[in-house]
């Protein structure tokens, strides 16, 4: 076998080990695959199911996860991380105190808006009375809240995407005036 095969068959097997350690790896984080059960389809989460079935949204993330070593790593118990369909775009959505629940962490997603929402959560670490009551508490919430702050975000943005096309315009008219302002 030559030089060059040796080398590319240690290349594909080390980048096959990276990758399956990657997956393994993403599985094992707090709320990974190999952690988290789908309780959305529970008949008990029915009428929690129809509450957030007109969320314009496509993942919901609440509660604080631990990671590994024991340490608070993401989440949060005061705001709620609503991501819309077809977007990598967190909208961060504030809970107040009387709708917090101590002790849930879940991610709901879903792969469109008619979808049903898949409710994620690790069985040994949140239990169902409190998922399903942080559920209920939340849909109403959110559901009034997310669309304001969504359209909160896009002024906001559309507001940066102005100031910097007005800083461009005038670096460049300045840049044109320099340019211009000296004698031939």
């Amino acid at each position: 076998m030559s030089q060059g095969k040796k080398i590319l068959m240690v290349t594909f097997a080390v980048s096959l080990l990276v990758a399956l350690m990657a997956v393994v790896i993403t599985g094992l984080a707090p709320m990974g695959w190999m952690r988290t059960t789908n309780v959305g389809p529970l008949p008990e989460l029915a009428a929690v199911q129809a509450q957030w079935s007109s969320l314009d949204a496509c993942e919901v993330e609440y509660g604080a996860r631990k990671r590994l070593g024991g340490k608070w790593m993401l989440g949060s118990r005061e705001t709620a991380y609503v991501t819309p369909c077809g977007s990598s775009y967190r909208v961060f959505v504030s809970v107040p105190p009387e709708r917090q629940v101590d002790g849930v962490a879940f991610d709901m997603t879903r792969s469109s808006v008619n979808a049903p929402w898949k409710i994620l959560v690790v069985k040994e670490k949140t239990s169902f009375p409190a998922l399903k009551n942080s559920l209920e508490q939340l849909a109403p919430h959110l559901l009034t809240q997310y669309p304001i702050e969504r359209q909160r975000d896009a002024d906001l943005d559309a507001r940066w995407a102005r100031e910097r096309a007005e800083k461009k315009e005038a670096e460049r008219t300045l840049k044109e005036a320099a340019k211009n302002s000296y004698p031939e």
